[in-house]
């Protein structure tokens, strides 16, 4: 849930949360309570009045299917305006997702509209081509510096010319902007981009997100200094106190929130009546047979192509014509027996210079890992964006994880919303009666509140490890946070020795949050999108903690060769998983070796491989993905302290240079005829996202909290504190009273 930034502090949870020790403190702190209570109602009841007239709310109700809500500067409007349809397309060959992404925006109206879409993308996709279609006119987009095309995107809109600007607000989070579309027209907005396949335990799997799970957004608004959200105009930033896309203001520790808060509808999508309808195909070309095709979340058709001689082809698509866009869409397949790739390379020239993207399994060691006691920190989310299926999962996952521990370990449980509160005030050994403790909190745990994860990280991570205890943190969240650099340089500073490993819950997390932190924190990240799942799930992950962990992993390349390789360092690698490399080679580069050990009981096992490098095959897009994982490097460099400067100076050319998406560049496509008439005014319309499914409705996802003004904020202080002296009147009744410290 949204709220203003509240102190956030650590609390202790003993003895069930009962810390009261005599029966008159109770009372006296009960009628102190119900006195805010009150005050809390009278302060609710205004705000609702004050956000929504009956009217409206009538009018919201009769929202039918594809209809937007807009924002205006006085509440909330509601409008047939742009209706949105997708559709998505994989062309899967070796380990490369070729994706084609369109968005058809049709508008209703009878004005002349300026639209905003906010999607998700995979946080690792390199997004390198946008076209337009107006009709039968078709506009390349080109990539330009970030602030360059936005100013070319603003003259475009002014002269009444058709534009469409993408760009990148996070790794895993964009917006489409499309100017002047006329009264019952239609624009398509066609984006490409490029993904490597996951390749984990034998499976292949790729995933598609298609909503976003509110972020709440800690900090003091810059309303309160009279500012809130900021547009570009003539190549100059315009700040004013009316936001007309998103539910959230900015604020000091998230400048950027108004942009990354899109609405979303306030029903629910039906079968017959879909909420931003998207169709969902496939062609999957790996060059091997495949034993499996399955779709965790959605009902799919799958046929199978022998025509190409030597080659298993297969084509999906979604049972439904169309779905509603509100969990992720994920797929997964697995080789036959026998046929799954042990090391695979990919090969493209692109400018005269040798790209590579070099896959390897390791084996497996032989032996079991060295047996060292943990300290293991589950760390879990209770906020209000997990309530609903999210929290079931949640405490199904905790409870897993708390029945594998053993005799041995140390543990602790720490929960989090507004304020983060441990079961222990440090890490206690696992015995039974500690372990039933924990279980019995879990039950109780239910999800309300802001996402203060900052103090719940440094809780966990910050204290000193004891030897010989190996520190494990779980981190069990939907990461529906918008501050994630700060949090991001919290783990780069505090980790130490600890490892942190990710467990995403929901049907749309925020898996860029996740993986990035488990990345950052020298663990993995695990996803858990549905109930059923979390017994397999957390098993494999288990598996993993339990097996010996690949580390100290070193590239030799040929002597006189010149390569830059990504990652850099290679990381750990856990049971399962592989070794991708992305390079960029020049000279002589015939092959490579990799080597690495696993820590065992009877000490270190040594490992090493050559691949050979010299075939070619011209995969395309293996350049793209190189530059793509270069533009990361240089993202963490400025998490681990790098000047702004200095990563931008990196980072600008080469996304220039390979056409992609980032930080700084923008993709824009415009017309240079003009279409809207200068006597028609240019109307602003939000295209909403879809709630995601199972999770339980939040207040600040919807527009009655459009009214978050300062008169809103003062009289909320006022109501409270009228609350406040009724209760202190109350408890000043009691005149004697002890309560425990």
């Amino acid at each position: 849930m949204l709220g203003f930034k509240r102190a956030p502090r650590v609390l202790t949870i003993e003895d069930d949360y009962n810390n009261v020790r005599h029966k008159r403190a109770s009372l006296g702190i009960g009628r102190l309570v119900l006195g805010m209570v009150l005050g809390s109602v009278l302060m609710l009841a205004w705000q609702e009045a004050y956000a929504l007239s009956a009217d409206s709310l009538d009018n919201i109700n009769e929202q039918g299917a594809g209809q937007l809500l807009m924002l205006n500067g006085s509440g909330i409007a509601h409008d047939t305006a742009l209706q949105l349809e997708s559709e998505v397309h994989f062309a899967v060959s070796g380990i490369v997702s070729h994706v084609q992404l369109k968005q058809r925006f049709r508008n209703e109206s009878d004005d002349w509209v300026e639209g905003r879409y906010v999607f998700p993308l995979p946080d690792q996709a390199a997004v390198n081509r946008l076209r337009v279609t107006i009709g039968d006119r078709v506009i390349e987009g080109r990539v330009f510096e970030k602030k360059e095309a936005a100013k070319q995107f603003t003259k475009a809109k002014q002269e009444g010319r058709k534009a469409s600007l993408v760009s990148q607000q996070r790794p895993n989070l964009f917006t489409t902007a499309i100017a002047n579309i006329g009264p019952g027209e239609t624009v398509e907005v066609e984006i490409d981009y490029l993904q490597t396949l996951s390749y984990e335990n034998d499976q292949f799997s790729l995933r598609f997100p298609m909503t976003i799970t509110p972020r709440y957004v800690p900090g003091v608004p810059l309303r309160a200094m009279g500012l809130d959200y900021r547009e570009v105009i003539d190549g100059e930033i315009h700040e004013s106190v009316d936001n007309p896309w998103g539910w959230a203001v900015n604020t000091d520790q998230v400048s950027d929130a108004a942009d990354i808060s899109p609405w979303l509808y306030p029903q629910k999508p039906t079968i017959s009546e879909p909420l931003n309808p998207i169709r969902i195909s496939a062609d999957i070309d790996m060059g091997l047979p495949l034993a499996a095709i399955d779709s965790a979340y959605h009902d799919i058709v799958v046929k199978r192509d022998q025509s190409t001689k030597g080659r298993d082809r297969y084509q999906l698509s979604l049972k439904a014509q169309q779905v509603s866009m509100d969990r992720d869409f994920e797929l997964h397949w697995q080789p036959v027996k026998g046929a799954e790739p042990r090391a695979a390379v990919f090969n493209e020239s692109f400018e005269g210079e040798d790209y590579a993207l070099i896959l390897l399994v390791p084996p497996e060691a032989s032996m079991s890992q060295a047996s060292l006691p943990k300290e293991v920190i589950y760390l879990i989310d209770t906020s209000g964006s997990m309530a609903g299926v999210s929290m079931t999962q949640a405490k199904l996952a905790l409870q897993m994880a708390l029945s594998h521990l053993k005799p041995q370990d140390r543990f602790n449980v720490i929960e989090f919303n507004s304020h983060t509160r441990a079961l222990f005030p440090q890490s206690v050994a696992a015995s039974p009666q500690a372990v039933a403790k924990a279980q019995k909190l879990v039950d109780r745990l239910d999800a309300n509140g802001g996402t203060e994860m900052l103090p719940a990280l440094q809780a966990a991570l910050s204290p000193a490890i004891e030897e010989p205890y190996l520190r494990q943190v779980i981190f069990i969240t939907d990461g529906a946070v918008a501050n994630e650099s700060a949090l991001f340089s919290l783990i780069h500073e505090s980790l130490a020795a600890s490892r942190l490993f990710t467990v995403g819950i929901g049907s749309a997390p925020n898996s860029y949050f996740m993986r990035k932190s488990a990345e950052m924190g020298r663990g993995t990240f695990t996803q858990i999108g549905h109930v059923n799942d979390v017994q397999q799930i957390m098993t494999a992950l288990f598996n993993k903690l339990d097996s010996p962990v690949m580390s100290h992993l070193q590239l030799q390349w040929p002597q006189r060769a010149i390569v830059e390789a990504f990652p850099n360092p290679v990381p750990d690698l856990y049971r399962g998983e592989p070794v991708i490399i992305k390079a960029k080679l020049r000279g002589e580069v015939d092959s490579l070796l990799i080597s690495g050990s696993f820590a065992t009981e009877s000490g270190e096992q040594a490992w090493q491989q050559r691949i050979p490098l010299d075939q070619k095959n011209d995969h395309k897009g293996v350049s793209s993905l190189w530059a793509r994982q270069k533009i990361d490097h240089w993202l963490d460099e400025k998490i681990a302290g790098k000047a702004e400067t200095e990563v931008r100076d990196a980072v600008l050319p080469l996304a220039l240079k390979h056409q992609l998406l980032s930080p700084y560049t923008s993709f824009l496509a415009q017309e240079q005829k003009t279409s809207r008439p200068s006597t028609q005014a240019l109307k602003k319309h939000a295209v909403p996202n879809v709630q995601p499914q199972g999770q339980k409705p939040q207040s600040f996802a919807f527009p009655k909290t459009a009214t978050n003004s300062a008169e809103s904020l003062l009289l909320a202080v006022v109501f409270l504190l009228m609350a406040m002296i009724v209760g202190w009147r109350l408890l000043e009744e009691e005149d004697d009273y002890v309560i425990s410290a």
